[in-house]
Parts: C-alpha cells; structure tokens; sequence
C-alpha cells in the first residue's frame, strides 16, 4: 500500500501554514523542500478556521481535499508547490499531482492502473520537475526526495510530528 496526499514546497513557506495550524506537520525533504501531509485532522483544521477557502475553490482532484487547492494557490505566490497523491493497493492505483506558480495551476497530469506512465515519467515526478527537484544519479524525482520513506500520509504526519 502507498497512500499519501501531501503538499510540496519550499520548507520556509510550509513552516509559516504549520505555525498557523496545530495540526500541520513539516517533514524536511532535500534540496531545499518540505512536504506537509495532509492529515484528516489538517482538512478539519483547514476548513474549520478557514471556510473561505474550503468554498473558494473545490478540490480540484478527487484525491485532494477542500480547501487544499485554495491554500496551495496562496502559498504559490511565494514559490512553486506541488500537490502529490498516490494510492496503490495491491498493485493496482495512480499517482495525481498539480503544480502552482504565481497562484495558478501551472500542470497537472493523472494516471491509473489502466494508464500509468513510465518511470521516470510518473506524474509526481514530473511535478517535482517543474517546482525544481534534480533528480540524484539512477533515480527518479520522487525516489531523490525520499517520497517512498513513508507509505502514507499518517506515516509522514507521525514521524515528523515532534520536529
């Protein structure tokens, strides 16, 4: 099973959003970059004290929930985030990943099990791409930041919750 939804950017901007909500979490990554799970507790947190954005902007992924692609827009202004998601379960799944700059969306790309991409072409590779990873020697994107560390969004909230 690999089942995250997390929020990728540069680490100074997710640390400003975990200052303003207790339930976010950063978890360092490389080359600069942080991922911020989104947890059922961060969604709840998200649309209790912000239920603007949660009504701004409908999550624009089946995989994303409300108000993620609206805070990821306004985080966009201060650098590029991705939105990842992946969802494998025996095998079979997808990955969905969104990319934003300036406050909009500047790619998005979706597989599944009856149409996934190549590696080292996977969706949330090629979001890593376009928000600046250089993928390490024999690796791809997603393998150089270390996505495969955790195989869900509560793994990554736990590990890093006391960071």
């Amino acid at each position: 099973m690999h089942d995250v939804k997390a929020l990728i950017a540069l680490k100074k901007p997710l640390e400003v959003v975990a200052a303003r909500f207790t339930s976010a979490v950063v978890c360092p990554l490389v080359q600069g970059l942080a991922l911020l799970p989104i947890t059922d507790a961060f969604t709840q947190e998200l649309a209790d004290a912000h239920p603007e954005l949660v009504h701004v902007s409908p999550p624009l992924l089946e995989s994303m929930a409300p108000g993620v692609a609206a805070l990821a827009a306004q985080l966009s202004e201060e650098g590029p985030v991705a939105f990842i998601s992946t969802e494998f379960f025996g095998g079979t799944g997808g990955q969905d990943a969104l990319v934003w700059k300036g406050s909009g969306i500047v790619f998005a790309l979706s597989d599944n099990e009856d149409n996934m991409l190549a590696w080292p072409n996977t969706p949330i590779s090629q979001a890593l791409r376009a928000i600046g990873v250089q993928a390490d020697d024999g690796k791809d994107e997603f393998d150089t930041v270390g996505l495969g560390t955790h195989r869900s969004t509560k793994g990554w909230a736990n590990a890093h919750a006391s960071t």
